[in-house]
């Protein structure tokens, strides 16, 4: 595999996400046409629809000070600007998180939020719609020496008196800790970060396509943001933790690993499936080892014991972990030196990356999509069904008028009438069950509301307030979560009550009029609940940090508010989101078919009369009946070839990145040429 494998993987993606959209475009506009769903139906189309073209990758790159994690960025994605293009090197610490993306709506620039915004209790992406928050410098990107320029500002450091670097909940150093925080100078002033946070908006093909690539800083500045952790590495697709091949782990690279980058620290067993899926170590700075006096042989036997080491210490497979020196890998890739690329070992990280983020992200769209469409799928290959079969059943008892015999005819009037009249008294005893129904689902959205979060919010933060000791302050913590637990579980209880209702009713209108089984979706809330546990699990480790105990209690409880309580909010918000669609669907298909079949039984009963008036024939009712039955049948035919290539997009097999000889790939790789 060559270096445009991940430039290749991303397109891939881009093509199958591209035509997978097509294909739901494809399904609504059919059922939109034909009349089969609602507006409601077409608005989650919609909403599916959106998040795809909004679809993003996100890479994290993690790593404590001084371990290369910038330069390994410039290397990754930016090797074609013939510079670096982050500031990195002796000095050049980048301090402040990094998000590095593309939108085309926005100038090509960087934005920098000041590092006094952390005087602010609001989160960054509250703060990242507050244009006037933001310093924001404009580039050209064809320019590379713009780039660099506008670029340069981002490692600003300033010195402040050591009590307003303790506001801004930074981490000191003091006696009993020499090694996490930041040095207090001969008068007591600290270097901080000028910035909080920078935002780099760049055309590259990788981003245009969607990929994120996030650069954060140490333990100490994650420790600082807690949003970081609870959102933003939590969500990241793919974690590149790099440590340096001549210090191994050390202990502040296991803290940051245990506390921010595992979901199971406390367990010291294997990693659970989804972390050793999503985690890839780099072991830089593998060039020490040129010396000149090691051979080949020594440095590749201190190379395997090292990655064993780091192995068992993190409890992580071998495969995953990708000695390199991503100095030496730039330089390959500044001057063209194939050669050195190649003893860098880079191009294995390359290869690693592109075959977990890719097929990562993939399934993750996978099982939204399938979870979202699979119901309205059922619901429309149920509602054509039964059209057919209305429309045979009207055909069948046309063919028994064909002698016009009068009694036959009178009878078959009084079978409609009578399905007809039944079929109305149920509609209308339904009338009277849905106002049970509605104060059923309105129980629910009470239980999710964000009236009843806030005031639960309030009361843990006020009971945070006053606690006297960490243990008082960690049981209102504790209890926090205890009721999250309980309002989801109250709400699991409440669906299935709603959903046990509805059963009841299409199972009546099953048995007395003969409609399809219409199944009913259960509402799927137990992943929320997993959101909930691991969100504690994240804060547990923030509250066992070391240095978290130094702060004053206020800190603590602000921290609580802006990183729990902000994702209590967005996991709230969206189980609310996800009742709401769910209740307003609930009965849709079931509702449409319903109206549907008293419509066929009108017409069944006027083509009767009229044939029995002589004012129609059987061979023309039993003509148009034939076409429609044609036109059905086309229909469900249609539907079903749509399904099938929607199946089968969901179920593809990506392809194969080309071979190293196939000169194709060049394509895929940036051609962008910057000037110089």
């Amino acid at each position: 595999m060559n270096e445009h494998q991940l430039n290749s993987e991303i397109q891939h993606y881009s093509d199958w996400r591209g035509r997978l959209s097509a294909c739901i475009q494809t399904m609504s506009s059919f059922l939109k046409d034909h009349n089969i769903t609602d507006m409601r139906t077409h608005h989650e189309f919609s909403n599916i629809l959106g998040a795809l073209a909004d679809d993003r990758l996100s890479v994290a790159f993690v790593a404590e000070f001084s371990r290369g994690k910038t330069e390994m960025i410039n290397t990754l994605f930016f090797g074609n600007y013939k510079k670096r293009i982050l500031p990195s090197g002796v000095g050049r610490t980048t301090m402040c998180p990094t998000e590095i993306l593309y939108d085309p709506n926005l100038p090509t620039s960087v934005r920098l939020l000041p590092i006094e915004s952390r005087e602010d209790d609001r989160p960054i992406f509250e703060l990242k719609d507050e244009s006037k928050l933001w310093i924001e410098t404009q580039f050209d990107a064809d320019d590379v020496d713009s780039v660099v320029k506008a670029l340069q500002g981002m490692t600003d450091n300033k010195l402040v008196s050591k009590e307003y670097a303790r506001k801004l909940r930074f981490d000191l150093l003091d006696a009993d800790d020499s090694e996490i925080g930041l040095p207090i100078n001969e008068f007591d002033e600290v270097e901080i970060p000028k910035w909080r946070h920078a935002v780099i908006n760049l055309p590259h093909p990788l981003l245009e396509q969607g990929l994120v690539v996030l650069d954060t800083p140490g333990l100490n500045a994650i420790g600082a943001e807690p949003e970081l952790t609870i959102n933003q590495l939590a969500s990241a697709h793919t974690v590149v933790f790099i440590l340096s091949h001549d210090t191994g782990v050390t202990s502040t690279d296991l803290a940051l690993w245990e506390q921010h980058l595992t979901g199971n620290a406390r367990n010291k067993g294997r990693l659970d499936d989804v972390t050793t899926r999503r985690r890839l170590v780099a072991l830089n700075k593998i060039d020490t080892l040129w010396d000149g006096i090691r051979t080949e042989e020594e440095i590749e036997a201190e190379i395997k014991k090292q990655v064993l080491g780091t192995s068992v210490t993190l409890r992580l497979p071998e495969e995953n972990i990708f000695p390199v020196s991503a100095q030496k890998a730039l330089l390959a890739k500044l001057s063209g030196d194939d050669d050195l690329l190649e003893r860098s070992r880079m191009p294995a990280l390359e290869t690693a990356l592109a075959e977990k983020l890719i097929p990562e992200k993939r399934q993750i769209v996978v099982d939204k999509v399938k979870g979202s469409i699979n119901d309205i799928v059922g619901s429309a290959d149920t509602i054509l069904s039964n059209r057919l079969r209305d429309a045979e059943a009207h055909i069948a008892e046309l063919k028994q008028l064909s002698t016009k015999n009068t009694d036959v005819i009178s009878h078959i009037m009084v079978k409609v009438q009578s399905e007809k009249s039944a079929l109305e008294n149920d509609m209308k005893r339904y009338q009277a069950l849905r106002a049970v129904y509605s104060k059923e689902t309105t129980k629910l959205a009470r239980i999710l509301s964000a009236e009843r979060l806030e005031a639960r919010i309030a009361k843990t933060k006020h009971l945070m307030a006053k606690s006297a000791t960490s243990v008082s302050l960690q049981r209102a913590v504790t209890h926090y979560f205890e009721q999250l637990n309980s309002y989801l579980d109250d709400a699991i209880m409440q669906s299935n009550e709603i959903a046990y209702l509805c059963e009841n009713i299409t199972r009546d209108f099953e048995q007395d009029h003969g409609i399809a089984n219409f199944s009913i979706r259960r509402l799927r809330l137990e992943k929320y609940k997993q959101e909930v546990s691991r969100l504690e699990r994240k804060h547990l480790k923030l509250m066992d940090t070391r240095s978290l105990f130094f702060r004053e209690q206020m800190s603590i409880t602000n921290r609580f508010y802006d990183s729990v309580c902000n994702a209590s909010r967005k996991i709230f918000e969206r189980a609310s989101r996800d009742a709401t669609n769910w209740n307003n669907n609930l009965m849709v298909p079931m509702e449409t078919y319903v109206r549907e079949h008293h419509t066929q039984l009108r017409r069944r009963l006027e083509s009767v009369k009229r044939i029995h008036k002589a004012s129609d024939t059987v061979e023309a009712r039993l003509r148009e009946l034939g076409i429609m039955q044609t036109e059905l049948t086309e229909q469900h035919s249609n539907f079903n070839a749509i399904t099938k290539e929607f199946d089968a997009l969901l179920n593809e097999v990506p392809q194969a990145p080309m071979a190293d000889g196939d000169h194709t790939a060049e394509i895929l790789y940036w051609s962008h040429k910057p000037s110089f």
